[in-house]
C-alpha cells in the first residue's frame, strides 16, 4: 500500500495511510502473513496476528484510543463514500468513469466473506479467507482446519470456487480480475507461544496502569503506548519543551517508585498542523483511492498524500502508462477532472476546510502529467 511521494523520502510523520485505514488495519495481517514473508515464516506471523486481535479486546483504555482513532477515521470514509457525491460535472463523465457510490453499492459484501460463505455452502471447512493487498501482485488465501494431505485434494474444488466468483459478472473489469488463490492449512499457535505473549501482555498492562494516574494528572491527552520495556509518549509540536520533560520525568520517577527502573520512557514530537491537516483530508484521499485503484480502466497504481507543513496537500497519483503512450494525457486529465469534481462537493470541501492544494499525476516513467 505505498503511497507515491516526492523523490526524497519523506519523515515518519508523513507516512500517511493512502487508501481508507479500515481497509489498510484489515489487511496489515495479510500483508506480514502472506505476502511479504518466506513460507515457512507464515507460520510464525500467522500466530502472532491471531493473538493480537485476540488480545486487542483486552487492553487498556489507553490503549483501544489508538484502535479509536483508526476506526473513527475509518467510519467517516465509510459515511462520505456511502452518501454518494455526484455532481453534474461527474455526471458527465459517468460512461467514462463511475460514481464513487457505485463501487459500494456494487461491492455490497466483503469478498472475503463472500468466499467463505459460498465455499461452506459447498462443505468445505474454512477456518478464514484473507485478500493479500499492496505487493506486485494480489490475492487471496483460503485457510482450512484439517490435514496437510486433505489440502491437497481439496485445492482444486476451492480454486475452481473462488475464480468463479473473482472472473464473475460483479467484479469485471476490476483488480479482483486478476487475484491468485492459495490454499493453506490453518496454523493454531503453540501453547507455549500463546503463554509467552499472555505474560508480555501481562506485564504491557500493568505499566500502564502505573503511568496512567500520572499522565492524567498532567493532563496529558495524546495517543500513547508502550510495551514491556518502553513507554512511548507524542507531543504536538506546540508544547513547551518545559512541560515534556515535566512529564517524562514524573513518569520515569512514577516507574521508578514502582521498582521499574528499568523500562525505559521515550517521546515523539509531531507537527500539529501537519497531523490535522492529514485528518481532514483523510476521507477525500480515501475516496478517490478506493475508485482509481479498483477498476483496472483507470489504469493507477497509487495514490497518496502529503501535507507541506499543514498549509498546503500535497495528491499523488501514478498512472501505469508511460509519459509517451499516447492514451497518457487524456487518462491523466480524466483522473484529475474526476479528482477536482470529487474534492470540491460540499460534503468534502467542507471537511478540507478550503485548504490549498494540488493534484500530482505522475507516469510510469516519473514524468509529472499536466
Amino acid at each position: 500500500m505505498a503511497s507515491n511521494r516526492e523523490e526524497m523520502k519523506p519523515s515518519l510523520d508523513e507516512l500517511q495511510v493512502p487508501v481508507s485505514l479500515e481497509r489498510f488495519t484489515k489487511k496489515l495481517s495479510e500483508r506480514y502473513r502472506e505476502g511479504e514473508f518466506d513460507e515457512d515464516r507464515i507460520e510464525r506471523v500467522n500466530q502472532e496476528w491471531n493473538l493480537f486481535e485476540k488480545s486487542l479486546k483486552k487492553q487498556s483504555t489507553l490503549r483501544k484510543k489508538v484502535v479509536a482513532i483508526a476506526s473513527t477515521a475509518a467510519a467517516s470514509f465509510l459515511i462520505l463514500a456511502g452518501s454518494g457525491f455526484v455532481s453534474p460535472a461527474m455526471a458527465k463523465m459517468m460512461g467514462k468513469i463511475p460514481t464513487l457510490s457505485a463501487i459500494y453499492d456494487r461491492f455490497d459484501e466483503n469478498l472475503s466473506d463472500l468466499i467463505t460463505r459460498e465455499l461452506k455452502k459447498e462443505g468445505y471447512p474454512v477456518k478464514e479467507v484473507r485478500e493479500h493487498v499492496g505487493g506486485k501482485k494480489e490475492g487471496v488465501y483460503v485457510y482450512l482446519d484439517v490435514p496437510a494431505e486433505t489440502v491437497n485434494k481439496m485445492k482444486p474444488g476451492i480454486e475452481k470456487i473462488s475464480f468463479a466468483i473473482l472472473h464473475g459478472e460483479k467484479y469485471k473489469g476490476t483488480r479482483y480480475e486478476d487475484y491468485y488463490v492459495r490454499v493453506r492449512k490453518f496454523v493454531v499457535e503453540s501453547e507455549e507461544w500463546k503463554k509467552q505473549q499472555a505474560q508480555i501482555e501481562k506485564k504491557t498492562k500493568e505499566l500502564f496502569d502505573i503511568v496512567k494516574p500520572v499522565l492524567d494528572a498532567h493532563g496529558y491527552n495524546q495517543v500513547w503506548g508502550g510495551g514491556p520495556e518502553t513507554i512511548e509518549l507524542e507531543f504536538p509540536n506546540t508544547e513547551k519543551p518545559e512541560k515534556i520533560n515535566e512529564i517524562k520525568k514524573a513518569v520515569e520517577e512514577k516507574l521508578k517508585a514502582a521498582g521499574e527502573e528499568s523500562v525505559k520512557v521515550k517521546y515523539r514530537i509531531f507537527n500539529l498542523a501537519k497531523e490535522q491537516q492529514y485528518n481532514r483530508w483523510s476521507g477525500a484521499v480515501s475516496g478517490i483511492a478506493s475508485e482509481f485503484k479498483t477498476y483496472k480502466k483507470y489504469k493507477v497504481s497509487s495514490v497518496g498524500y502529503k501535507s507541506l507543513k499543514g498549509e498546503k496537500m500535497q495528491i499523488h497519483i501514478s498512472i501505469k502508462l508511460k509519459s509517451t503512450d499516447p492514451k497518457a494525457a487524456q487518462l491523466a486529465k480524466d483522473l484529475k477532472s474526476m479528482a477536482e469534481d470529487f474534492i470540491h462537493t460540499e460534503e468534502i470541501w467542507n471537511k478540507v476546510k478550503d485548504d490549498p492544494y494540488e493534484i500530482i499525476i505522475t507516469s510510469k516513467d516519473k514524468k509529472r502529467m499536466e
